[in-house]
């Protein structure tokens, strides 16, 4: 556990100086004060705006910076490797590491503008908060993803290649298969299918579970609609983060079982 610990000591230490961390939390921390400073009391839409936001810059710069940073360390990896450290430990420690950068420039990109323009007794606040804790899953989802595609190809041009079509995928491709679907087949009985779908994107977990909790029928696509008509809030909330849970956990454990038998 020690060599597990230094190594997440050292991956924090080299990347909290990164050029592109500064550059993601201010790009969140401007964005975020702009929204709650000119959105008045407005609260669905100020969420509903961090909300899509948050779904398209967390995915896609955790992709991106965890998978280049993987391989950038490959050299590194033939020196430690002669040291008495396991692979588990380096890739855990790796995987650690960058998580706590990624989340401390994403909490004070989003979590400052929330302290300062929002008040205390708002329900702004409240959703404010939430979404800080599912951003922080995202961080985590995308992280493991990354790791695991970077292994998987190793070459940078497959690596960059298959994050943004994956990115591309889940943000826009997924919602029209899903639209389609429900225009096409709305004739047929699609709860379980829709469910089925919806687990496969953790974007739209995400994007169900907020807007569950805002009760604005309004923002309501279809997945979120379903799982407010047959799981209710508190089930689907729960449903929701199980999931989430399981796309930080399997992408991980995949990743370090080929990271494992890799020929680095």
């Amino acid at each position: 556990m020690r060599n597990l610990f230094q190594v997440a000591k050292f991956e924090f230490k080299e990347n909290i100086r990164n050029k592109w961390i500064f550059a993601y939390a201010i790009s969140f921390f401007l964005i975020s004060s702009l929204l709650i400073y000119f959105g008045g009391n407005e609260s669905a839409k100020i969420i509903a705006s961090l909300l899509s936001i948050i779904l398209l810059l967390v995915p896609l710069f955790a992709l991106l910076f965890g998978s280049t940073n993987f391989l950038d360390s490959l050299s590194f990896m033939e020196v430690i490797f002669t040291r008495p450290i396991s692979r588990f430990h380096y890739y855990t420690g790796k995987f650690l590491g960058l998580s706590f950068v990624l989340n401390l420039g994403y909490l004070l990109g989003v979590g400052i503008p929330v302290l300062l323009f929002t008040n205390p007794e708002s329900k702004l606040l409240f959703l404010s908060i939430q979404l800080l804790v599912y951003g922080f899953l995202l961080n985590l989802i995308f992280l493991a993803i990354s790791l695991l595609i970077a292994v998987l190809f190793l070459k940078r041009e497959a690596v960059l290649s298959v994050c943004l079509a994956l990115w591309f995928y889940l943000y826009l491709l997924y919602d029209l298969l899903m639209l389609g679907i429900s225009i096409n087949f709305g004739e047929y009985p699609l709860e379980v299918p829709i469910l089925l779908l919806t687990c496969l994107n953790p974007l739209d977990l995400v994007r169900i579970i907020t807007i569950l909790q805002m009760d604005n029928a309004v923002l309501l696509g279809f997945t979120s609609a379903f799982f407010q008509k047959y799981l209710g809030n508190t089930n689907g909330i729960l449903l929701c983060l199980s999931l989430l849970t399981l796309w930080t956990g399997i992408p991980f454990y995949i990743g370090y079982r080929f990271f494992a038998k890799k020929d680095l």
